[in-house]
């Protein structure tokens, strides 16, 4: 993942080689705890303010002003820092969520993202039946910074090396169908304009792919969510996510969830394919303090906390 490659970029330019940027970009913008936790299934049971990158359609029952902060240290990778910034309202009938989110190694190369995300009820069919939908559009941007390369073979005089930052839009859309048989069904479209970063000419570059999700919560009772999911990327590679919910007098909830990585990562096969999830929150009053931990047999454990407040009366998740 993300992850693996930049700490491969830091350690050969750390050797001072000719370096080459990563093939593929913004692989690791998931947001909040509690999704993630979840094992990335839970598409059609956000309907906080991290509905924006989940599922903007989740918007749609957005409730008051909501505040959100974010921050993760990805597989313990020296330097590797992950956090996020969300503010979400409701206005004009909708949910509106701005936010910024950033992964970087200090003093070697950032991904920030900047988003503002919609979604509002489209259709109410009636007997508990409801379709709502959403879009995010995304700014993104890819830096780097300027380092030193020593030409060992030849001169042995040392240059400096400036890839700079290119800067490209792109959009996610999601439906969200609510039924009243305790199934909700979803449907995102992420990066549905695939943008390409080229740093270095005529290599061609990496693309953000396109990718598909498909998902359902059940609830079969108040306290307990069972999340399920499906991914498919580029078209071509697949993978499915579970993920489950337990809620304790209405303050405490305990969630674990399992990821399969193969159409992301290169690895020898199970385990190295899972990704492993579990996490924990806290909430009362519309307050949520989330943290999460995943684990993957080749990329290490990484840690996850969330807050998120509501601005002014209380908010409903």
């Amino acid at each position: 993942m993300r992850a693996s490659r930049l700490a491969t970029l830091a350690l050969v330019l750390a050797a001072t080689l000719p370096a080459r940027p990563a093939s593929a970009y913004f692989e690791e913008t998931a947001l909040g705890s509690r999704g993630v936790a979840l094992g990335f299934s839970a598409l059609a049971s956000i309907r906080d303010v991290t509905a924006g990158y989940w599922n903007p359609a989740g918007l749609a029952d957005l409730a008051g002003t909501q505040v959100f902060i974010d921050y993760c240290k990805p597989y313990g990778v020296p330097d590797l820092n992950e956090g996020a910034f969300v503010v979400g309202q409701r206005r004009w009938g909708a949910g509106w969520a701005l936010g910024w989110h950033r992964l970087g190694i200090a003093g070697a190369y950032a991904e920030d993202v900047l988003s503002i995300a919609a979604g509002r009820k489209v259709s109410d069919f009636g007997r508990g039946h409801r379709l709502a939908a959403g879009a995010t559009f995304k700014f993104e941007r890819v830096g780097f910074q300027p380092f030193e390369v020593r030409d060992f073979w030849s001169t042995g005089e040392s240059g400096s090396v400036d890839y700079g930052g290119q800067s490209k839009g792109s959009l996610d859309a999601g439906l969200l169908w609510t039924t009243p048989w305790r199934v909700d069904v979803a449907w995102v479209g992420r990066d549905l304009l695939a943008p390409r970063f080229e740093f270095i000419e005529g290599s061609g570059g990496g693309k953000v792919p396109f990718r598909n999700e498909v998902a359902a919560s059940l609830r079969w009772n108040k306290e307990s969510t069972l999340t399920m999911g499906w991914s498919q990327v580029d078209r071509t590679r697949t993978s499915v996510n579970l993920g489950f919910e337990i809620l304790f007098y209405d303050v405490f909830a305990i969630r674990s969830g399992l990821t399969n990585l193969s159409p992301v990562v290169q690895s020898t096969g199970s385990p190295a394919d899972f990704q492993y999830t579990g996490g924990f929150g806290v909430f009362h009053q519309g307050y949520f303090v989330d943290a999460a931990v995943y684990t993957n047999h080749d990329l290490g454990a990484s840690y996850r906390v969330s807050v998120l407040a509501p601005l002014g009366r209380q908010a409903a998740r």
